[in-house]
């Protein structure tokens, strides 16, 4: 007599995965040239020396490695991921991606051990990753994840037949920015039904200052030697990419208190003077040309071209970023979606500027102000009529540290003002290592397999 029970239990299960990185996330290279431009050593001397190029280059080199020659506005067909020679499909992908996730995306490749209904249930997850152009827009991204998404459920199908098993539909795991993409396919691009779930990784779920701030003061660590360590560099490149600008806040951010003005100008004992947006930080700090506050100087958009011209295909960008923004600035999540976030790291969840003369008071806020290149302060001036070059008024300003809870990039406030299940994890990662962590991974795979038994419980 064969046992009821045995034959209830369900059968081992391939569960399909695709991984899409963060900015950055992706080697890059230039379409027509094919020379790598973002790839750190890791893909041959060639690459290397090429890479290492685009990281002593000043302004306009770099511009022109990333964006295009001057005069031209952005493309997004001008870089391209650098996959392997074989294709994407050959490797699933992994080859298109910075070296740095493949510890995390190998370890994943793996089979867990579960028990649903009573019974014992092997699951096999195959990972497929999704390297992407994080110049461009997000939302033309997103166009390619579905091609993704069919391959790892072709892999995972053909598996479950050769080994009697059974398959679900695809899981997406995302990292930072990826979240982004990841939110384009399935809500603005109403693909939802094409997987089974969301896993989100330190995502800036409605953007983030740090974007602000490194515009206006320059990244750090590696990546200041690609997209710019000053405001000239970072200006010529990420200001021209649609990608990196959508990232700044949108209109429905809030810091981890709750506040959603983020811009903020103190006096120099730190009382604040002023705050913003208002209402719209498109038009008031992003496309706003006038005060010495906005995000961009437009005559550093393009070294050396026409910056009217340079400052309406930056404007077209920013209201692309506001349009993007628009489809997910509500609860645009995937109804099974998870996520976790950092609490450990100071971040920037606002961004502060403040003068440097300690008992300085209010400062015009239509004042101009001149660049000193590699810092993060600035030399303000009031221009005065009839008085030829301006008056300076003395004041040296500088973007305050941070202070927030995060992971050093993505303010706590982005997992905290959510009403997916979203989790702190407070081992202290740092931002663009979230899934190096022991306590990321193992959450991971916690809920990787809590989808597996939703899907066929």
């Amino acid at each position: 007599m064969v046992d009821s029970s045995v034959e209830r239990c369900p059968l081992s299960v391939i569960c399909p995965v695709v991984f899409i990185p963060g900015i950055m996330g992706s080697r890059l290279r230039n379409a027509r040239t094919k020379n790598v431009v973002w790839d750190p050593g890791v893909g041959g001397w060639d690459q290397f020396w090429h890479t290492l190029d685009l990281a002593i280059s000043g302004a306009k080199t770099k511009r022109e490695m990333l964006v295009g020659r001057s005069g031209s506005g952005f493309s997004p067909s001008y870089l391209e991921v650098a996959h392997g020679r074989r294709g994407w499909k050959a490797d699933n992908g992994f080859q298109g991606l910075l070296a740095t996730y493949s510890p995390f995306v190998n370890w994943l490749n793996q089979d867990v051990v579960t028990r649903i209904n009573g019974c014992v249930v092997m699951i096999r997850f195959v990972v497929v990753a999704y390297p992407y152009n994080w110049t461009n827009s997000n939302l033309g991204s997103a166009a390619g994840v579905g091609e993704a998404v069919a391959w790892a459920a072709s892999q995972s199908e053909e598996i479950a037949q050769r080994l009697s098993r059974q398959t679900i539909k695809p899981i997406i795991v995302t990292h930072s920015m990826g979240g982004l993409v990841s939110r384009a396919y399935t809500q603005t691009l109403g693909n939802a039904g094409d997987v089974q779930g969301v896993i989100h990784g330190a995502m800036p779920t409605h953007g983030s200052p740090e974007l602000y701030k490194r515009i206006r003061g320059g990244f750090e660590g590696g990546t200041r030697f690609i997209l710019g360590k000053d405001q000239e560099q970072v200006t010529a490149t990420a200001a021209n990419m649609p990608g990196p600008l959508e990232l700044a806040p949108n209109r429905v951010y809030q810091d981890v208190a709750g506040h959603r003005k983020w811009l903020r100008a103190l006096d120099g004992v730190g009382n604040l003077l002023h705050a913003w947006p208002n209402a719209d930080p498109y038009s008031e700090i992003y496309a706003n040309a006038a005060p010495w506050y906005k995000l961009v100087q437009s005559s550093l958009l393009d070294p050396g071209g026409n910056a009217g011209r340079a400052w309406s295909g930056y404007v077209r960008q920013v209201a692309k970023a506001k349009n993007f923004h628009a489809g997910l600035e509500g609860s645009s999540f995937h109804p099974n979606t998870r996520m976790f976030y950092g609490t450990e790291r100071k971040t920037r969840d606002h961004v502060a500027w403040k003068p440097m003369e300690r008992f300085a008071g209010a400062y015009p806020l239509d004042a101009e102000y001149r660049i000193t290149s590699g810092r993060t302060n600035l030399r303000g001036y009031h221009p005065e009529r009839g008085v030829a070059g301006g008056r300076t008024f003395g004041r040296t300003l500088q973007m305050e540290g941070p202070k927030a809870k995060g992971d050093g990039t993505v303010q706590a406030g982005s997992g905290i003002h959510v009403d997916q299940m979203s989790v702190p994890i407070a081992d202290g990662f740092e931002h663009q290592g979230a899934f190096d962590s022991r306590n990321a991974r193992k959450l991971t795979v916690d809920w990787l397999t809590e989808m597996v038994k939703e899907a066929i419980a």
